[in-house]
């Protein structure tokens, strides 16, 4: 078997683990088998090998956290590395993408937002977040994962198995204030430089996401718009099948 000269590096949204990415994983390994698919861990227990890429407080926004990733992927490139992201994870990735652009040969984002917020709505958002921070440090987990996932964004969508064993109080509540889409810059300078390698997918049922990407595109800030069929906002438990082949097809695996 010939080594990899290709890799993905995927990261998972908020609430995420590494093994949402299972299903789709399992499809790019058979369509390119060639391709060395490794995945992120940001949310489980301060024990975890990649206990260091978990939000800390020293983490004080998105800019910090990829710096750090970042230099902790330099000596792991292949030929062809690629990062791609769901969600929260695909504005990681993208702000992976601004701090270091010649890492990165392609970046896929899923359902993620670029940061073109008002200052009305980054207000209402800074609140927002700081509110399920709190629930999430201090409400039974049952009834928190319950009003997570009745948020209008997740309307139609899959919604995935969260046992609390698995997960990080603590880190989820970090994330949610430090990595807050509040504090998200939209740097227009950055991100058309970048277009060519910026790769953007929504769920055909996630008319937010769609709308956004279509507005982002016809004011030029984006040029490759992937829509897959049969999915809402979580897009990789939604139709994982149709976006490993999307993937497949628009990164040339």
């Amino acid at each position: 078997m010939t080594k990899p000269t290709t890799r993905i590096v995927a990261i998972h949204g908020f609430l995420g683990r590494p093994k949402d990415w299972d299903a789709l994983k399992t499809v790019i390994l058979e369509l390119a088998p060639d391709v060395d698919f490794q995945t992120i861990d940001l949310f489980s227990a301060p024990s975890s090998p990649q206990a260091s890429l978990q939000p800390t407080l020293k983490d004080k926004n998105i800019g910090e956290w990829a710096k750090k990733f970042n230099r902790a992927q330099k000596n792991k490139h292949l030929e062809r590395n690629i990062l791609l992201g769901y969600s929260l994870g695909g504005r990681l990735a993208l702000q992976a993408a601004f701090d270091k652009p010649g890492l990165w040969d392609e970046v896929a984002l899923v359902s993620a937002h670029p940061g073109a917020i008002s200052d009305e709505d980054r207000k209402r958002r800074r609140l927002s977040d700081k509110d399920w921070a709190e629930k999430f440090l201090n409400l039974p987990w049952s009834e928190v994962i319950r009003l997570w996932n009745g948020q209008p964004v997740f309307l139609g969508s899959e919604e995935p198995t969260r046992a609390e064993i698995e997960f990080n109080r603590g880190s989820l509540a970090t994330a949610l204030v430090n990595w807050s889409l509040a504090e998200q810059e939209f740097v227009a300078d950055k991100i058309i430089p970048l277009k060519p390698k910026l790769h953007w997918f929504a769920g055909e049922k996630d008319g937010k996401y769609v709308n956004l990407f279509h507005n982002l595109k016809v004011d030029g800030f984006i040029e490759d718009i992937n829509i897959v069929k049969g999915a809402s906002h979580r897009v990789i438990f939604d139709s994982p099948k149709e976006l490993a082949r999307l993937l497949v097809q628009r990164l040339k695996l």
